[in-house]
């Protein structure tokens, strides 16, 4: 089966471009279409009645407002039918891998996730395709109606080789095109950073704009940007914001340099500096919460958080205050319209607030008030297979359209 790896929107043919269109702006009148993307009206007339008898779109009513230079005619508007089409979103990493099957509107209706053995690892190309069989086994009457697969990636994809360039050897094995043969239907891959990023386009129309950054700290940290509708590419380092320097006299990065911004603030970092304070401090209230160092986890560091650990209070602060500072850069050197920031730890309201308010305190030298373009988001865990989906609905359905 055939394997996408980038849409330019750009190159869409005028099919694909209204398509696109109707999918971030509904509801939208026909006028408006034409308008925007500066197509004739007999053009967009054609497109958009192709796609109502293929019950991709629909009509939903008269809009309140009557349409510019038709006095008294008020303007009919178009939508996408959310039940048109489906797609299949996976997440692989060793924690777990995730596979969700949603509609065209980002509505989960069937997910299946599970811990991953070794073996499956090892096999990944197998265990994805028995996943994505398994999960589309439980609705055979969507029959033709599924565009594809999308998989976000816990490295970056190489679309020369289809496989994944990861510093973590045991997903050498992965290989898109080896998925994509051992499937009746048509992949497509990318970071899953940059897949979370494709669930705020196209699944949160009404918040998201056009150009925007996707911050991401989970046991590492990584940024994603979309620029023009566009998810932005470059080499394989291009949204390593974990591996920037924080501070040049910091502690050792695993990646060998000194200081990066994840020895501060990812998952995996806090955890092994809280399993120090487990060691050290006696009277630590992590004492309380874990019978060994090695049993710590995120969640309970959070909970000495909030028992008053002072140590772990320390560790916290200084988290926020490193990421705040590496958000407000990436907001003042990228330009973007708004900063979405996606992570577990930020859940606890105290945190939340301070991390907030120091981003804001970065940007005061900016003449408008910036609170309204950072937005810390709830944290969902499927968030990254639900956005797989997103990004083969846009390369597999939309963008691929003639």
């Amino acid at each position: 089966m055939a394997t996408k790896s980038w849409g330019n929107v750009r190159q869409l043919s005028n099919h694909a471009r209204v398509l696109r269109y109707i999918f971030r702006n509904q509801p939208v009148s026909r006028s408006e279409i034409g308008q925007d993307l500066n197509l004739p009206r007999s053009m967009v007339t054609g497109i958009t009645a192709r796609l109502i008898e293929q019950d991709i779109v629909r009509e939903l009513g008269k809009a309140d407002t009557q349409e510019d230079g038709a006095p008294g005619r008020r303007r009919q508007l178009l939508g996408i039918r959310p039940d048109a089409r489906f797609a299949v979103g996976a997440e692989i990493g060793v924690r777990h891998f995730r596979f969700c099957l949603t509609d065209l509107a980002g509505h989960v209706l069937e997910e299946l996730c599970y811990a991953p053995t070794e073996e499956q690892i090892r096999r990944v190309n197998e265990t994805l395709c028995l996943g994505v069989r398994q999960l589309l086994d439980r609705r055979p009457e969507l029959g033709g109606r599924v565009v594809g697969v999308g998989i976000a990636l816990p490295g970056h994809l190489n679309a020369q080789t289809g496989g994944m360039v990861s510093h973590a050897p045991q997903w050498d094995a992965f290989n898109l095109r080896a998925v994509a043969d051992g499937l009746d239907q048509p992949v497509t891959a990318e970071n899953n950073v940059r897949a979370m990023a494709y669930e705020r386009y196209l699944f949160d129309i009404q918040s998201c704009p056009e150009n925007f950054v996707f911050l991401h700290v989970g046991p590492g940290i990584f940024c994603s940007e979309f620029k023009g509708g566009m998810l932005t590419g470059g080499s394989y380092i291009s949204g390593e914001i974990g591996h920037t320097i924080s501070n040049p006299d910091g502690q050792r990065c695993e990646c060998g340099k000194v200081g990066c911004l994840q020895t501060y603030a990812s998952e995996d970092w806090i955890i092994k500096k809280a399993r120090i304070i487990y060691a050290s401090a006696p009277h630590s209230a992590l004492r309380s919460l874990a019978g060994r160092a090695e049993d710590i986890t995120l969640q309970t560091v959070l909970t000495a958080y909030q028992l008053g650990d002072t140590l772990v209070i320390q560790e916290l602060r200084e988290a926020v205050r490193y990421l705040a500072v590496a958000a407000a850069n990436l907001a003042i050197i990228m330009g973007t319209e708004k900063l979405y920031l996606h992570s577990r730890m930020f859940q606890h309201e105290i945190l939340k607030s301070e991390l907030k308010a120091g981003i804001e305190s970065q940007l005061t030298f900016v003449d408008k008030q910036n609170s309204e373009d950072v937005e810390i988001l709830e944290f969902h865990p499927a968030r990254a297979a639900v956005g797989a989906a997103a990004l083969a609905i846009d390369r597999l359905f939309i963008c691929d359209r003639s």
